[in-house]
């Protein structure tokens, strides 16, 4: 409970913190589908895509200069929001799962794949990757966070600090 609680508090700080940082010179797109739609948006060194299927929603938020991509099905919610240059959030739900996937910084990879009516949230800072999904969670690089509730486990990468259940 300790470790969710840290992963949470960490992973809310690294996004409040990055939604202050600039995007660069990177243009904003966003993508949204809901019920069988599909978008897909280029704007400078930004991309998004959203497709969702029936009763689903998919939104895809990019403000730096990078890749956001959100795909749902089967009463899915997905969220993919990427802050910095070079970096990716994907974000995938199905069965009525929920994710969310946030990069704040440079060079970060997210990915969050929900599922069963589960809640997958992964984010990328600085040089991190982190992955929610079906096997689990994973945090790598410089600083990430991610919490699956459908397997129950949570993850913290941050420098030298490295916390996981």
């Amino acid at each position: 409970m300790t470790a969710r609680a840290l992963v949470v508090a960490a992973g809310s700080a690294g996004v409040i913190w990055g939604m202050h940082l600039g995007g660069g010179d990177a243009s904003a797109v966003t993508c949204q589908a809901s019920n069988g739609h599909e978008v897909q948006r280029i704007q400078g060194t930004s991309g998004c895509g959203a497709r969702s299927g029936a009763g689903s929603t998919a939104s895809a938020q990019e403000t730096g200069g990078g890749t956001a991509v959100a795909v749902a099905d089967r009463g899915g919610r997905a969220t993919a929001i990427n802050q910095q240059p070079g970096s990716s959030a994907l974000a995938g739900a199905t069965t009525g799962g929920t994710s969310y996937s946030i990069t704040t910084g440079p060079k970060a990879l997210s990915v969050a794949q929900a599922r069963a009516g589960g809640y997958s949230v992964a984010v990328g800072g600085v040089g991190g990757q982190a992955y929610a999904g079906a096997p689990g969670v994973q945090c790598s690089g410089g600083f990430a966070a991610a919490a699956d509730s459908t397997t129950g486990r949570v993850c913290l990468k941050y420098g030298s600090i490295n916390l996981r259940n």
